[in-house]
């Protein structure tokens, strides 16, 4: 093949330097914030602090992950077409940054209303949350599968994002219920009024400095990122026509599925979590163990993350996928024989679970991204946004369904805010966090055995990529 002039005949343009990679990750940082609170501390929230039923609050999540699936699809789609003088994905960065945190403030806002109120309140403001969250995230995703084409810096790439997002995931993990407290004024001898209307306060404050940090860390990763491969010149496709080759994608299709119910299991478990701390365990919000306990979990997927490029090559990354279901599986299975005077054994297996998390999530958006590279091998046309978007959509469809279900078995089971539990009530929170999210994570892990796209069929889709792009003088320069 004749190199033509400005064209690479190398894989040079698609190494990434060390301050984009980590430009990109603190775009994960910032998405945390809001992530980290809609995992492990919104159903609190809305129990304990903002004042609805958990069986309202599940409810309310589920109908609002159902009704912004389409959403979804229309942000992705739009994201493709998008054409600016900075890419297609990273002006939604610039543009909704500011939006989001207005929401995400807002979302964290008890007004001083009626029950009624309240609830219709909840339910505008979190689905206004999780639309701008989708058109602000979808993009960000999207941007990774532009970025770079070869297969380990594409893995080094979701590795520091996904060890970045969790720097975002222990501040808020850590400090939110602190925070809440301290900035909310909640002191000794307040009664059981006086204490949720400080906690309300104290919410939307910590809420705001969050959403500050979001922003300035958002602008960050639009002005270190570049987006390097193009769809093919003369790719013209309609969205009815994206939408087929979505669904004409085994590959992209598993992942479809491994979104909803890998999401599904971990937001049950997520939502137990702080319930299995305070009720189970008996730990108090102030004796620091809380915060260790969000913290260590924190460190150790940013190392399972770091440690998930070496793993890759050792094994490849459908092996190494499976292989962190099962273990994030077998460490959550102790937890349901874990005393509450045990608590070296709650920290050990934590740290071990969110180790193998880390992987997970890291080759989650890497094994995504090869499907964007099967669809354009297979179909000639590049949907990136389409294929990060409609994930997305089966991620917070799992997210809908694992609060939904939650919220139920912890209605059905009696629980009552800042209340001592029944026995029923501990029981269901054990299973949430142990033998629940263990085996529908171990029928996950044995399901994606048929995943398709080998360590061989990638490489040479990659190779083909490249010659076509070279031959349209498409390449980076």
């Amino acid at each position: 093949m004749t190199a033509k002039a400005g064209v690479r005949q190398d894989d040079s343009g698609m190494r990434l330097s060390l301050g984009e990679k980590l430009g990109y990750g603190l775009g994960d940082t910032a998405s945390n914030f809001v992530w980290a609170l809609m995992m492990n501390f919104i159903m609190y929230f809305y129990t304990d602090i903002f004042g609805i039923t958990a069986a309202a609050t599940g409810t309310m999540l589920l109908v609002a992950r159902a009704t912004d699936g389409l959403f979804d699809f229309f942000v992705g789609a739009v994201a493709d077409r998008t054409r600016t003088r900075w890419g297609k994905f990273r002006p939604y960065l610039l543009w909704l940054c500011v939006p989001l945190a207005v929401v995400f403030v807002a979302a964290f806002t008890t007004p001083a209303a009626a029950d009624p109120v309240k609830l219709a309140y909840a339910w505008l403001t979190y689905n206004l949350l999780m639309l701008l969250y989708s058109a602000i995230n979808i993009p960000y995703g999207a941007l990774s599968g532009v970025m770079t084409d070869d297969p380990l810096e594409r893995t080094s790439l979701n590795a520091w994002r996904m060890g970045l997002a969790q720097v975002g995931g222990i501040i808020a993990n850590t400090s939110f219920l602190w925070l809440v407290a301290r900035l909310g004024g909640v002191a000794p001898g307040l009664d059981e009024a006086q204490k949720i209307a400080a906690q309300q306060l104290g919410a939307q404050r910590t809420v705001t400095l969050f959403a500050a940090l979001a922003v300035g860390l958002f602008l960050v990763t639009f002005f270190t990122t570049r987006e390097r491969i193009q769809p093919p010149p003369s790719q013209k496709v309609g969205l009815g026509q994206d939408l087929r080759m979505l669904l004409a994608n085994p590959h992209w299709l598993m992942m479809f599925v491994v979104g909803i119910v890998n999401i599904t299991f971990a937001v049950i478990r997520g939502s137990a979590g702080i319930y299995y701390l305070k009720s189970y365990l008996g730990w108090a919000e102030d004796d620091g163990k809380i915060a260790a306990f969000f913290l260590v979990g924190g460190l150790a997927m940013i190392a399972g993350a770091m440690l998930t490029r070496p793993i890759v090559a050792a094994v490849g990354k459908k092996a190494a996928f499976i292989g962190s279901m099962l273990f994030v599986a077998a460490t959550a299975l102790p937890f349901y024989l874990i005393q509450p005077g045990q608590w070296v054994l709650v920290f050990v297996f934590h740290v071990l679970g969110m180790l193998a998390a880390g992987v997970n999530a890291t080759l989650y958006w890497t094994l995504l991204a090869d499907t964007a590279d099967f669809a354009e091998w297979k179909f000639g046309a590049r949907s990136t946004g389409l294929v990060f978007s409609a994930t997305t959509c089966a991620q917070k469809a799992g997210m809908g369904i694992g609060a939904a279900i939650a919220g139920m078995i912890l209605d059905r089971a009696g629980y009552v805010a800042n209340q001592v539990q029944s026995a029923t009530a501990l029981q269901a929170i054990v299973l949430m966090m142990s033998l629940i999210p263990a085996a529908g994570l171990a029928v996950l892990a044995a399901a994606f055995s048929g995943y398709g796209l080998s360590e061989r069929l990638c490489g040479e889709i990659r190779t083909t990529l490249a010659e076509r792009r070279a031959e349209a003088g498409s390449q980076p320069r």
